[in-house]
């Protein structure tokens, strides 16, 4: 066993070392869709540093402001789990009978309004990053100011939950910042 498997590595090592890089990339037999095609057409007069940016601003009309898609999906899901996370603290509330402001106790609950308050913000940014909306990072250190409201008002009443409302607050306020990070800017 112990030398089958010596003699399978002194192989590899000799195919290694007998690989020379290939002068000319083989063909390509599938031609490429037109739309792609079309998408990475690189103009006339751009240089071969250029081809990405121009095939990346061909396929996508990105502008200043805007999230790359990466950064985009981080923060509209991001947002979408705060709104199920409140989901989670209105159930949690209705089981242990512990209420929330937004929610009010259960034999005299809050005007439906003011019980979906909370999911207002979260779902407008989660909905407002899935449209790739300009300005999110700004926008979502905002829903996050509103969270932080929303688990003001709670602190003297649950405090368990207004901590939890809190945390909530700064996971979005986190995300919102990441977000910084996949930011277009402006050209040098």
């Amino acid at each position: 066993m112990a030398s089958g498997a010596i003699s399978r590595r002194r192989a590899a090592a000799t195919l290694w070392r007998n690989m020379e890089p290939i002068e000319e990339s083989p063909p390509f037999s599938v031609p490429q869709p037109p739309y792609l095609a079309a998408a990475y057409a690189v103009p006339a007069g751009v240089a071969d540093d250029d081809v990405v940016d121009a095939a990346f601003d061909a396929a996508f009309d990105a502008e200043v402001g805007q999230l790359t898609a990466g950064w985009t999906t981080v923060f509209w899901i991001g947002w979408v789990l705060i709104a199920a996370s409140f989901a989670a603290i209105w159930v949690s509330s209705r089981q242990v009978g512990l209420s929330t402001w937004w929610l009010g106790p259960a034999t005299d609950p809050q005007l439906i309004l003011i019980t979906l308050l909370p999911f207002t913000v979260p779902l407008a940014l989660a909905a407002a990053g899935y449209t790739a909306q300009r300005w999110l990072p700004w926008w979502g250190i905002g829903g996050a100011a509103f969270v932080a409201v929303i688990g003001a008002f709670d602190v003297v009443r649950v405090p368990g939950y207004a901590a939890i409302e809190f945390s909530l607050a700064i996971a979005g306020l986190f995300i919102s910042i990441a977000c910084f990070a996949g930011l277009f800017r402006r050209a040098h």
